[in-house]
């Protein structure tokens, strides 16, 4: 492959709802423009996109493909993300290098949450939007009930360039509204004639083509005051002035394509040529350190790593963008973020998983290099004359837990490096080592998410593991006050103990913790005794007399005791301090407090009353409801402990259209029939080990 300048390389993201025939319509991509001499196929497990076992097993995207085409004179980095909501993260970082988004729409279900989702991403990173009504070819579709949902949710600035004819099986027409021409494609080849548009479509087509020149003419005032002097704009101006509104976010035009059918597809390819912005055409991107960054070839060199990626059969790679200068192989560049200095090494053109040795990569494209030794997904890497550091993504919050619990002792180490290499291939892959549960602790968007991780653990780390339930981080505390006075005295031949404590404990605010102070008066108890009665009840704090969870919110006072002579030392008033403090605890109406989360469901109208009945019946508490374009957002408060796999319920009770955010927001004491059950349950495991 020759080496592309920037005018001359489009950087495309292909996003959308799960299972709207994206990897389909990147494959038919490749074919058109003879990247491939078949056209691969998602339900035989043959394309390039989607390469990874478990992509092929589960037949779609779970991670985004690079993919490099060749169109006449231009080049394509076109970037094939998942739509699943479990790999968000992919998508993000794939918008985040991108300079346009395809939006994929199904044909058949129209706007659905991926959607919204999809134009949210990129209107957060500011790129312009397409939308492909795709799947036209399939039984029950219906372009303009999608086209209306696009319209009504994104506003009028959504235009029609195409409409189908004809469409459902079959389906191979199109009429263009630029050119007002039927478009007729081969749906092998995917090459199309033009012929005159129909009779009964010429006053519709007429008149689409009148609202797209007065769209046109709105994105510019010498445009305007042309159209009112003429009535009319010429070819020129409205191609001129329909690039410029698209790459000035003035115009989300609507395409149609059946990508398995290879219709729309080569005209698609015209359309990023034509009127997709080239990454010097597009907002410069404004560093941490507040400087502007265009996309200049003879600039100093800054790259952004964007995606790291470990797999057996393409090795590890760290895969990037080129923001200003030239990356070539072997050169030294420097990682601000973590005052590191490192050397690439052999740069390569990917396409799915096979990829193609280069010497360079020029400003605005998009390339792949051997993993760097200490550079992640997000970091910046920048020539040493100018170090700065791109704006990472910054990726949402984990909404599900699980647990991974080693079958034999020693494998400490496997899992640890495991878990930090699927933490670098996806930032929405969180763990950490929970010393409180005794548990490592894996988190992140979705079960599905997880069980992939887990699976990559088990077979690339060759370590044996489980997938439990986590443990939940429940609390102790009082709602009362009460004293106790313990003696603490042993004599069994030569030194003896002897301590009295006398304590007081009370309840204090949520979020106080424990404290512990010391009233004393007169010489009954010596005051160095004191840091070991406070020892005493930190100890037992520690695991907590009801069912052996930290105590939290409570003041205990060692407010006076006894002591002997000679038998009184540290490890007496250590063991009356804990016996005292478990003894007042215990009489001062305990109880447990658990974990309670925000959550936000985001879901379709006619799911509410299942989402809200099923949060009822997680005993969380409904607190309000906002309206966000098609979907309402239910708020609320649930326990953790009756949120374990929630987004697989919610997702099974909607369809698949809703999705959830959650957070902690306080602690909360548990009914007292729940609490009945955990303890028992807590005693009963603590017996089995």
């Amino acid at each position: 492959m020759k080496e592309y300048h920037v005018k001359d390389i489009r950087n495309i993201a292909i996003v959308g709802h799960a299972a709207t025939g994206k990897t389909t319509l990147v494959e038919a991509m490749l074919y058109a423009t003879g990247a491939t001499t078949r056209l691969g196929n998602v339900n035989e497990g043959n394309t390039k996109s989607d390469y990874l076992a478990a992509e092929i097993e589960r037949q779609h995207s779970i991670s985004t493909s690079l993919l490099t085409v060749e169109w006449n004179s231009s080049k394509f980095n076109i970037l094939d993300a998942p739509g699943a909501s479990d790999f968000v993260g992919d998508a993000l970082s794939a918008v985040r290098v991108a300079d346009v988004g395809l939006i994929s729409v199904s044909g058949t279900s129209g706007l659905e949450m991926g959607t919204e989702v999809m134009w949210n991403f990129c209107e957060q990173f500011k790129i312009p939007r397409i939308f492909v009504i795709n799947m036209l070819d399939k039984e029950h579709v219906n372009f303009r009930g999608a086209f209306d949902e696009l319209k009504t949710s994104f506003g009028n600035h959504v235009t029609l360039l195409q409409i189908p004819i004809g469409e459902g099986v079959g389906f191979h027409k199109i009429a263009d509204i630029i050119r007002k021409k039927v478009l007729v494609f081969d749906t092998k080849s995917g090459k199309y004639t033009q012929e005159d548009i129909p009779a009964d479509l010429t006053d519709e087509v007429d008149q689409l083509h009148l609202e797209l020149v007065e769209q046109v003419a709105e994105t510019d005032d010498s445009l305007m005051e042309k159209y009112f002097e003429e009535g009319s704009l010429s070819e020129d101006d409205l191609r001129a002035g329909l690039r410029d509104g698209i790459i000035h976010k003035q115009i989300f035009p609507v395409f149609c394509t059946a990508a398995a059918a290879m219709t729309g597809v080569t005209r698609l390819l015209e359309i990023f040529e034509k009127y997709v912005p080239a990454p010097a055409e597009v907002l410069p991107e404004v560093t941490e350190e507040d400087t502007e960054l265009t996309c200049d070839e003879n600039g100093n060199c800054a790259a952004y790593v964007f995606k790291t990626s470990s797999e057996a059969h393409v090795g590890e790679l760290s895969f990037f963008r080129v923001y200003s200068g030239k990356v070539v192989s072997n050169m030294d560049l420097v990682n601000k973020s973590r005052n590191t200095t490192e050397r690439l090494g052999h740069i390569y053109i990917v396409n799915g998983h096979d990829r193609h040795e280069i010497s360079a990569l020029m400003a605005g494209d998009i390339g792949a290099t051997v993993k760097l030794k200490d550079t992640h997904t997000g970091d910046t890497l920048s020539h040493p004359k100018s170090p700065m550091v791109i704006k990472p993504v910054e990726y949402p919050p984990p909404n599900i837990q699980a647990a991974i619990v080693a079958k034999a002792k020693g494998e400490e180490e496997k899992i640890s490096a495991g878990l930090v290499m699927l933490h670098d291939e996806d930032p929405t892959f969180f763990y950490e080592v929970d010393p409180e549960l005794g548990q490592t602790i894996i988190s992140g968007q979705g079960e599905l998410q997880l069980q992939i991780a887990f699976n990559k653990l088990k077979d690339r780390y060759k370590v044996d593991v489980l997938m439990v339930e986590p443990k939940i981080a429940y609390r102790e505390t009082i709602k009362g006050s009460s004293e106790s006075k313990y003696r603490h005295k042993k004599q069994s031949g030569g030194a003896g103990q002897f301590a009295e404590v006398w304590m007081r404990v009370e309840s204090l605010p949520r979020g106080e913790g424990l404290v512990f102070e010391e009233t004393l008066v007169g010489q009954n108890v010596d005051r160095g005794f004191v840091p070991s009665v406070e020892k005493g009840v930190k100890a037992m704090a520690q695991n907590g007399p009801l069912a052996g969870y930290p105590v939290v919110d409570v003041k205990a006072v060692f407010y006076d005791g006894k002591m002997h002579p000679v038998d009184s030392k540290d490890i007496a008033f250590q063991i009356a301090g804990k016996a005292a403090f478990k003894e007042a605890f215990l009489q001062a109406k305990p109880c447990l407090l658990e974990p309670i989360f925000d959550i936000e469901v985001s879901v379709p109208e006619e799911f509410m009353g299942d989402v809200m009945g099923d949060i009822t019946a997680r005993r969380g508490r409904i607190g309000g409801m906002d309206t966000d374009g098609h979907f309402q957002v239910l708020k609320a408060k649930v326990p953790l402990a009756n949120l374990y796999k929630y987004s697989t319920v919610l997702r099974s009770i909607t369809q698949g259209k809703a999705s959830h955010r959650q957070k902690f927001s306080h602690y909360e004491e548990v009914p007292r029939d729940e609490e009945q059950k955990i303890i028992a349950a807590t005693k009963a495991a603590r017996e089995e080990e």
